[in-house]
């Protein structure tokens, strides 16, 4: 049977390694969407960043943005914001406060933009970031003013080796029921709220389109992919995923990103396989 709801990782998993959609992803989203089912794209990405795609689209979905910290439906329902769970100020305030002399551009998330402090010890990271996702940074001169937001989440941007070690340094400090902290690309550790990851907004859009969750089809391939994986009625690893990607999904798909991955898929479960 196919599922009533499909959710797409954007990088690594919808767009290929040059950020784009291939005419044949194109053409099964669309399709998709002509027999009525309900497409979402869920991505670590600001929605900015991920509306942008859209209209290549040309389909009407709803955006799990910010790894699930937000969550939108369509445009026919309104754009409505349906979720959102911020990270307690307290910790945002210990990573800026640790990060301040760091080799790390921190980016803020608020209220639909995207802050950081730029440093010539972090402006390469801050470029990285830009030409990655082409997400247009707001630029401070400190983080006093945000002392008392609780941001969306928090990401770090630097040396993958450096961040290993940060990762291990803050999971010690702090335990999962405070922070829930991801790896979502070489360059990238992430810090969210312990209520904001992909599975539970895939839940929350669930909940607001009259959905079961066993109706639902889920596609990543990076660690932050892995509770939409886990949640969803038929989780699909990329072929490009790591093994603990692959291990935590129902199906393991032949392609990758750079192989219609999305397109092979979504021709198997039509004809019933």
């Amino acid at each position: 049977m196919i599922p009533k709801l499909f959710a797409f990782d954007l990088d690594g998993t919808l767009l290929d390694s040059q950020k784009r959609v291939s005419r044949a992803n194109i053409a099964a989203l669309r399709e998709m969407d002509g027999r009525g089912i309900k497409v979402a794209i869920a991505s670590g990405r600001i929605r900015s960043t991920i509306e942008k795609y859209l209209p290549d689209l040309g389909i009407d979905a709803a955006l799990l943005t910010l790894n699930g910290a937000q969550v939108f439906t369509d445009l026919k329902n309104g754009r409505r914001c349906i979720y959102s769970a911020e990270l307690n100020n307290h910790y945002a305030n210990q990573l800026i406060n640790y990060c301040a002399d760091k080799p790390v551009a921190l980016n803020y998330y608020y209220d639909g933009g995207l802050f950081t402090v730029k440093t010539k010890e972090n402006s390469v990271w801050t470029e990285l970031y830009y030409q990655q996702t082409g997400a247009e940074y707001n630029f401070l001169d400190d983080f006093s003013k945000m002392a008392e937001i609780s941001p969306s989440k928090i990401l770090l941007v630097g040396d993958s080796s450096y961040l290993h070690n940060l990762e291990k340094k803050f999971t010690s400090l702090w335990n999962e029921n405070s922070v829930y902290i991801c790896r979502t690309w070489t360059h990238y550790l992430e810090f969210m709220s312990p209520k904001a990851n992909k599975g539970i907004g895939l839940e929350a859009l669930c909940a607001a389109l009259r959905v079961n969750i066993s109706d639902t089809a889920a596609f990543g391939d990076e660690q932050n992919d892995i509770p939409m994986l886990k949640l969803a009625g038929l989780g699909i690893a990329m072929k490009n995923s790591s093994q603990e990607v692959k291990a935590c999904a129902k199906r393991v798909t032949e392609k990758t990103n750079d192989e219609d991955g999305i397109a092979y898929e979504w021709e198997r479960m039509k004809s019933g396989l």
